[in-house]
């Protein structure tokens, strides 16, 4: 674009070649655009379609994540690997993801909230098992990102969103890679000169809104 601009910009005595049409150019900047688009558009819908993909024929883990703000709530599905169904109506007392009860696919889902008195900070899911998540919102729009596993949905309130991955790497395995080591050494070294306590790897769910 800066070349072109360069290239044809106002110069005394020259004048603009004018002429009324042509097929060739026509059909080059219509032909050439269509088939890139045309590929990237298959690509993407590929490649969403597998995000999106949650039938049963890999029997996946089922997991709903159920943001608040400044907090995420989770529910595994239990032995029939199915979630019963939850709607904010049913928010009281212990029941803060609001689960219907009276629904038989409630009965056996596993909530992980409070447990022994202390809120839940750890969700796990199996290597090598497709994991489907199930997304809701309390109060606002929320995104669940994950970034170690280059997955993002928004949660939105009112409606069920999903998206779904298959983990290849444990946290432990994470932890023995030389790149992820190198990284932590690195902020660990900052943390310390900061009087702060050393981390250690840990895969993670953020929000990636301001909520």
């Amino acid at each position: 674009m800066f070349f072109f601009t360069f290239k044809y910009r106002g110069i005394n005595n020259r004048k603009a070649l004018f002429f009324a049409d042509s097929h060739k150019l026509e059909t080059i900047w219509t032909v050439i655009p269509t088939i890139v688009l045309s590929g990237l558009i298959i690509y993407g819908l590929w490649t969403w379609n597998e995000i999106k993909d949650s039938s049963d024929s890999e029997n996946p883990l089922i997991v709903e994540l159920y943001a608040k703000q400044f907090q995420w709530e989770a529910r595994y599905a239990g032995v029939d690997n199915e979630l019963g169904n939850a709607n904010v109506r049913f928010i009281e007392g212990v029941n803060t993801m609001g689960v219907d009860f009276s629904d038989k696919n409630a009965s056996d889902d596993i909530p992980l909230v409070v447990q022994e008195g202390k809120y839940v900070k750890e969700l796990h899911i199996p290597k090598g098992r497709k994991v489907v998540f199930k997304l809701r919102s309390q109060d606002v729009l929320h995104s669940a990102y994950m970034p170690h596993f280059r997955a993002q949905m928004n949660c939105v309130p009112g409606m069920v969103t999903e998206i779904a991955f298959t983990p290849t790497v444990t946290t432990a395995e994470m932890r023995l890679n030389e790149d992820t080591k190198a990284k932590y050494e690195y902020i660990n070294k900052i943390r310390k000169e900061k009087g702060e306590e050393e981390v250690e790897f840990d895969y993670l769910v953020l929000c990636n809104k301001i909520c």
